[in-house]
């Protein structure tokens, strides 16, 4: 897919803010010049360059429909480089919220920098693989968990795995941070009814447990496409 920039559209005009006006810096981006951009809700458009920082609207090159597999993504803070790569492939494996929530073991708290950093990982994401669908990113205490869900929280002592997953098409993952759960949150979440999983018999780093489990989920429900 050409280069695509993230706008915020009104009527047929879209609006750049600085992140990707710095982007168009560096692709030599110029009035008058074609390009792709996508509003984060499923929608790639064509447009012109028109002032900096603002293109108009001509029309719309493609339509993609949200995918019937819904996955929420619940989190401990971790190393930046690492979340940055969990974010990235996350967002390229369409995961629809990004949650996150520090826990009794958590060692890098959440911020609100640390927010609004995922949040333009997750942007340069959307762009970068053409998934048109921006994943939301926020706190847990913004949160709502949705009942109907199929709640799962990974951890080795665990004796069902993925394939003895009920029948659904909504999940939320939740991952604990390198320490693993303590024994409140363990309690805490059971109570919330999320269901032990096993992902491996091995112990996997925190970013290649994300990267299998919805991988693993896309495929047992045929939806990695």
């Amino acid at each position: 897919m050409s280069e695509i920039f993230f706008g915020k559209i009104t009527g047929n005009i879209v609006e750049f803010d600085d992140h990707e006006i710095n982007h168009m810096k560096v692709m030599k981006v110029k009035r008058a010049s074609e390009i792709l951009f996508t509003d984060g809700e499923g929608k790639l458009f064509r447009g012109k360059m028109l002032e900096k920082g603002m293109a108009s609207v001509e029309d719309v090159v493609e339509v993609r429909s949200q995918q019937k597999i819904k996955i929420d993504l619940i989190l401990s803070p971790v190393k930046w480089e690492k979340m940055r790569f969990i974010f990235e492939k996350a967002t390229e494996l369409e995961v629809s919220t990004i949650v996150l929530s520090n826990m009794d073991r958590t060692t890098r708290k959440e911020t609100e920098s640390k927010l609004k950093k995922v949040s333009m990982v997750v942007r340069d994401a959307v762009k970068q693989s053409g998934n048109l669908y921006m994943p939301k990113v926020m706190d847990i205490g913004d949160f709502k968990i949705s009942e109907s869900a199929c709640k799962l929280r990974f951890d080795l002592d665990a004796d069902k795995r993925l394939t003895d997953v009920g029948n659904s098409d909504e999940f939320v993952l939740l991952f604990g941070p390198e320490g693993g759960f303590t024994e409140r949150e363990k309690k805490k979440y059971a109570s919330m009814g999320f269901e032990k999983i096993k992902l491996t018999d091995r112990t996997l780093r925190v970013e290649t447990a994300v990267i299998v489990a919805l991988s693993g989920i896309r495929i047992l429900k045929g939806a990695l496409s």
